[in-house]
């Protein structure tokens, strides 16, 4: 049991992201300069991402992949960082804090979900992992099988630890003949699914039943079903995406893809309101009847903005990332090996 416990604390352990080294460092500061420099590029291209609500787009994707290759406390650095310098290079003509938490949970999200499912699901459900805690289930039970045959009125107690230990002893087997890339694809795809079937029934929910039909009169479609429509389309798609991906894309890379979609879903849920309040106090009159009016104007970009981050976001992390640690390069000799076999 003690073994047990010292394994499980190394579990926890491993899953935070390991020491800071001197290229990381400067891999932070490289991706703040690019976040800033990024923002004022494209402010002179189109001076109309100066404004607050369109710049918080241009200056979040650059922080998006930093707190995906980073975690959420870097995340969180470099977005409030980089957003608080790009207000000294362009000044804004309006400006809320809430832009500011905007950008701040650009960093935090995806570093979330990076660490839940980098960090967490693929050391508990990894092979190393899983075998040590059969070997340490064989073992308890092992033990108590020793005590059971020893003592003659417990006869069924020995069978059921012996089937026990057998149990145990075919799944390590199995995890060392055939890896566990497959559970851990498996897993993946459900909590996929899970979490955007969540997301699609709080929009139909919200949009369809609980929005009072006054607050549509200022909306650019009038109808609640097709603005529903419009919403799920984009998840679906997603969904069906991560259904393909599961048999059709390399395990290395659909283990990438799957948290991009997942959290750049979630990301627009989480800021959607933040920024169309930042947008009604900034922008608006901040009469909270008018709110509903800044909702929809996002609600009808969403989709594609999820789409592009999924793209930028993949590519720049497919990059990025191997040269910063080596979170992408386990994924693919995790592939490797399992497609050996």
């Amino acid at each position: 049991m003690k073994n047990f416990t010292e394994k499980v604390g190394k579990f926890f352990k491993s899953s935070f992201p390991g020491k800071w080294t001197t290229r990381k460092i400067v891999f932070v500061a490289i991706l703040i300069a690019v976040s800033v420099t990024f923002t004022i590029i494209s402010v002179q291209i189109a001076p109309f991402a100066g404004i607050s609500t369109y710049k918080v787009a241009f200056i979040g994707l650059p922080v998006k992949i930093s707190g995906f290759i980073f975690g959420p406390v870097i995340g969180i650095f470099i977005g409030l960082v980089s957003d608080l310098i790009s207000l000294i290079y362009i000044p804004p003509t309006t400006y809320n804090p809430l832009y500011t938490l905007v950008v701040v949970m650009n960093g935090f999200i995806p570093g979330l979900f990076s660490w839940f499912f980098f960090r967490f699901i693929n050391y508990a459900f990894g092979a190393d992992f899983r075998t040590k805690l059969y070997k340490s289930k064989i073992q308890l039970y092992s033990t108590s099988y020793l005590v059971a045959v020893a003592n003659p009125d417990s006869e069924k107690e020995a069978n059921y630890y012996a089937s026990k230990i057998i149990y145990y002893n075919n799944k390590k087997e199995y995890i060392k003949r055939f890896g566990t890339i497959n559970l851990i694809k498996n897993i993946n795809l459900i909590i996929a699914l899970m979490i955007l079937s969540i997301i699609i029934l709080f929009e139909i929910i919200t949009i369809g039943f609980l929005i009072p039909d006054a607050y549509l009169v200022k909306s650019p479609v009038k109808n609640r079903w097709i603005i529903v429509a419009l919403i799920t389309t984009g998840l679906i798609m997603m969904m069906s995406l991560c259904i393909y991906g599961k048999f059709k894309i390399k395990s290395s890379r659909y283990l990438v893809m799957v948290p991009i979609i997942i959290f750049s879903a979630v990301l627009e849920i989480v800021n959607l309101p933040i920024l169309s309040f930042a947008d009604l106090f900034a922008l608006g009159n901040s009469s909270i009847k008018d709110i509903f009016l800044w909702i929809f104007q996002h609600v009808f970009l969403a989709p594609v903005k999820i789409w592009f981050n999924i793209i930028i976001i993949y590519y720049s992390f497919s990059i990025i990332s191997k040269l910063v640690n080596k979170t992408l390069i386990y994924l693919e000799i995790l592939a490797v090996k399992n497609e050996t076999k």
